[in-house]
């Protein structure tokens, strides 16, 4: 008889405790409500500046539905066990998950509304101190944002008073539980699939952004990328037919026999005197604004005059979508590691570059940079190159730092400012041969620069000419503060050419301008929009100009600069190298003949390019001459490319473990 009372009151138990449930579940339901209405009235408005569309709202409500299910599901196992223990802790202890997710929940629609992009994984591979960096770069939080706490704060207080008076009936019990059991154990089937929206945009905004970050995270804390054994990393798929290099030692499995041919010997009349040579990296130059068809608009009207002049590539690709990528990537041609070749810092094997070929051919190195060169690691990176480096802590009282966002923290010094202090300091270089490398930073969020109401009319000024459709033109506006950094630092490529034109040296000089990776707060249009930059390579050495349509990236600029310098200066190089890319190709129409990963932020390795196909997280697509790309349902190219990107990983997990890329008789 007494087992049959302790049964009955277990049950009698258990059942409050899922009527208890019920009602504190709905409380974070109207929570996810409402975030999602901020979202749709304030984020995609001032994000993205485009109408509301039924079709989305639907689809994003469904897909908060499914996660919010999802994760409720396992919230009411924790309550249930909890209750039957402690009715009074078990309702404190998911008031308080609620409201730890809802600010989580807040923060990522907040950290959306910043950068467009719903934040991943990639929160794993910054530093805090970096991630401090950002955010203080920012300003912070502003006013806004902390009425937008308050309102939540609020609502959730009397939220809790108010649940405690609710009793609901028994069928809307039974359904919501009939619901949470059909959706807990089926609805990860009816996950978003990018490739199933129109536009990158479009699945960007309808995506839950806590769903997608919860996502990201438990593949990159509990799956990540397989590994196989190390002595099995060489695979048949890599031949000269797929990757077009010759591998030579499985001890170092990146390392090729180098058969980049020169491609620009043609292009410049060649001298006895070896050139100098200056390249001008430029932060978020993405070509949608940026140059000749910009889908945006140009707003660079000198770089586009200065391009008419040079030798162009308008198909042209950054390696990374934030700028840890580029210094590996232009001078090394290197594969990314982990998180990135520059997140190895001291640690970074042995490798090889132009700075170090050039510096061990008598030629000095000079890296200029207006913030932090220890952000990224850059600092370790251009060390190793034998360079000398000039950043936030080289400028002197004389310059001024970049507007403040309130807080009186900036990255550091404009544009103008950099170049100001690099004429500074190679005005009194006495060594003729030369490599500088300049990073620009003023097109940066927060987007401040001194005097920016003037530059807000320039952009006018430059719209008020376009010949673009209307919806195109509106969000143009919307994007004013952005865009007017992007004049700015157009200006001070003026004044940078218009003063390197009076150094005798300019004649020998070769300039090489191109972004670190496209503007991330203007959203893409597809997965390799965010790689899009220009290619501009100017000399008056040049003989003749040229524009390319053929797709490059910056993997191929280390192999063709040192073939050019191996056969127009008989600069000796190695006879193998491990560079990624192959060289410019200098076909005027559109084609891509490269092989070659793309890496969009650290912890996330999910782009391949291989032709004229581009695998996307798991997504085949096929790419136009605009690059444009379109599902693709070659299954034989989708396993083709796969089986590419595996290798490339296994590669690189292989010289991770080992450290080993280059041996030491290849190393300057």
């Amino acid at each position: 008889m007494e087992f049959e009372e302790a049964v009955a009151l277990s049950k009698s138990k258990l059942t409050r405790g899922f009527e208890r449930f019920v009602p504190s579940a709905l409380m974070l339901l109207l929570f996810f409500i409402l975030i999602r209405a901020y979202e749709i009235f304030f984020v995609w408005k001032q994000t993205f500046f485009q109408s509301i569309k039924v079709v989305l709202i639907a689809d994003s409500i469904f897909y908060d539905l499914l996660f919010y299910f999802q994760i409720t599901g396992f919230l009411c196992i924790i309550f249930i066990i909890i209750f039957l223990l402690s009715q009074k802790v078990a309702i404190i202890v998911f008031r308080v998950l609620g409201t730890i997710l809802t600010f989580i929940y807040l923060l990522l629609i907040l950290y959306f509304s910043k950068s467009a992009i719903p934040l991943g994984s990639d929160l794993f591979g910054y530093s805090i101190s970096e991630i401090t960096h950002t955010v203080g770069s920012a300003g912070g939080f502003d006013f806004g944002y902390l009425i937008v706490f308050l309102i939540f704060i609020s609502i959730m207080t009397f939220a809790f008073i108010w649940i405690d008076k609710i009793k609901l009936h028994k069928s809307v019990i039974s359904i919501f539980f009939t619901l949470l059991i059909i959706v807990f154990f089926f609805g990860y089937k009816f996950a978003p699939i990018q490739e199933e929206f129109s536009s990158t945009t479009d699945y960007a905004l309808t995506v839950n952004k806590f769903q997608f970050f919860v996502s990201k995270t438990y593949h990159y804390l509990f799956i990540g990328d397989f590994e196989i054994p190390i002595s099995n990393y060489y695979y048949d798929t890599d031949s000269s037919a797929t990757s077009g290099f010759d591998y030579t030692d499985p001890n170092y499995p990146f390392l090729h026999k180098d058969n980049a041919p020169d491609v620009l010997g043609n292009y410049f009349n060649i001298s006895a005197k070896k050139p100098v040579f200056v390249f001008l990296v430029t932060e978020s130059l993405g070509k949608g604004y940026s140059g000749e068809g910009a889908y945006m608009g140009s707003f660079t009207p000198f770089l586009d005059s200065l391009a008419q002049h040079s030798l162009y590539w308008d198909n042209f690709l950054s390696c990374g979508g934030r700028t840890f990528a580029f210094p590996p990537s232009i001078f090394g041609s290197l594969p990314f590691a982990d998180k990135g070749f520059l997140e190895l810092n001291e640690n970074m094997p042995p490798h090889f570059s132009i700075i170090k070929l050039l510096v061990s051919n008598g030629y000095s190195a000079k890296f200029f940079y207006g913030g932090d060169a220890h952000f990224d690691y850059m600092d370790t990176f251009f060390k190793k190159q034998n360079a000398q480096i000039f950043d936030i802590k080289s400028f002197g009282s004389n310059y001024r730092k970049m507007p403040s966002k309130g807080n009186g923290f900036t990255w550091g010094y404009g544009d103008k400012e950099l170049f100001e202090k690099y004429f500074e300091i190679i005005n009194t270089e006495k060594n003729p041969k030369r490599i500088d490398v300049s990073m620009t930073l003023s097109m940066h969020s927060p987007f401040l620069i001194w005097n920016q109401d003037y530059y807000r009319e320039r952009v006018d000024q430059i719209i008020s000419k376009l010949n673009l459709g209307k919806d195109i033109i509106a969000q143009d506006k919307s994007y004013r503060d952005m865009l007017s950094t992007v004049v700015y630092t157009d200006d001070a490529y003026r004044y940078f050419f218009n003063q390197y034109k009076k150094r005798p040296d300019f004649n020998n000089t070769i300039f090489i301008i191109t972004g670190d990776h496209r503007m991330p707060e203007i959203p893409i249009l597809n997965q390799i929009d965010r790689f899009h930059v220009p290619l501009i390579i100017f000399s008056p050495m040049l003989k003749r100009t040229a524009r390319f349509s053929s797709v490059s990236s910056q993997f191929d600029i280390a192999p063709s600069i040192i073939a050019f310098l191996n056969k127009e200066y008989k600069i000796q190089i190695p006879s193998e190298t491990t560079f990624m890319g192959s060289g410019l190709d200098t076909t005027r129409q559109f084609r891509d003949v490269h092989s070659y990963p793309l890496m969009r932020n650290k912890n996330e390795l999910l782009d391949y390019l291989y032709q004229d196909y581009f695998l996307s997280d798991k997504i085949l697509y096929h790419i136009d001459s605009d690059l444009n790309l379109i599902p693709s349902n070659n299954q034989m190219m989708k396993d083709k490319i796969g089986n590419l990107f595996d290798e490339f990983k296994q590669k690189q997990n292989y010289m991770m473990k080992t450290m080993k890329l280059i041996p030491s008789q290849f190393i300057f």
